[in-house]
């Protein structure tokens, strides 16, 4: 938090630790979309910049076939609710289903693959920044409950690293270079002469 930041270190430490106490900040990510509140599961905002990234996240691991269009619908729906308020920040889905799906109900899996791509913004504002499919599995007789990742079922352009690199340079586009200088100079692998540190929180 920006505020922590600028006190000394000790009292930043009592703040930080009133602020877990009592459940503030990073407890409940509400966000106000277009048409409803929602509950999302990662969010970055400031004051100043508002929200720049709004992550959900929804889980499948059974019924593939028969909950996948309901999956569907709610997802699009978020969608539209955030980035019509939000058009700038980066708003991403990830959706984690079992790895069953692939030999258990592989039309499912196709349509899986299939809605992650159509999930995503065509240039008109509606849908997601970007979407990401995460395959993990187990062996339900295992008594440590082991999950591994099974990835390298996903294609790429679905997959994690792609994600993860889109949400960054959305944000990076939509802020000017000043903003998030620490974040570009190592995301880019460059050097800038810029001090972000210098300047003023309430700057207009």
């Amino acid at each position: 938090m920006a505020l922590l930041s600028k006190l000394p270190r000790g009292l930043a430490s009592q703040v930080r630790d009133l602020l877990v106490k009592q459940g503030i900040g990073a407890a409940d990510a509400r966000i106000l979309g277009r048409a409803y509140v929602k509950q999302v599961d990662v969010a970055i905002a400031r004051w100043d910049r508002g929200p720049e990234l709004i992550l959900s996240t929804k889980a499948m691991s059974s019924s593939f076939g028969k909950n996948l269009s309901n999956r569907f619908e709610e997802a699009y729906g978020d969608a539209g609710n955030l980035r019509a308020r939000y058009p700038l920040a980066a708003v991403g889905f990830a959706f984690v289903q079992r790895g069953s799906i692939v030999r258990d109900e592989p039309a499912a899996f196709a349509r899986t693959m299939d809605m992650m791509r159509k999930l995503r913004d065509r240039g008109d504002g509606n849908g997601y920044t970007t979407t990401a499919l995460i395959l993990v599995d187990w062996e339900d007789a295992d008594p440590v409950g082991t999950v591994r990742f099974v990835q390298d079922l996903v294609p790429d352009d679905i997959g994690v690293a792609q994600f993860m690199a889109t949400v960054i340079e959305s944000i990076l586009e939509a802020t000017p270079v000043d903003e998030h200088v620490r974040v570009r100079e190592l995301y880019e692998n460059r050097s800038l002469p810029l001090d972000e540190a210098d300047r003023p929180l309430d700057e207009g």
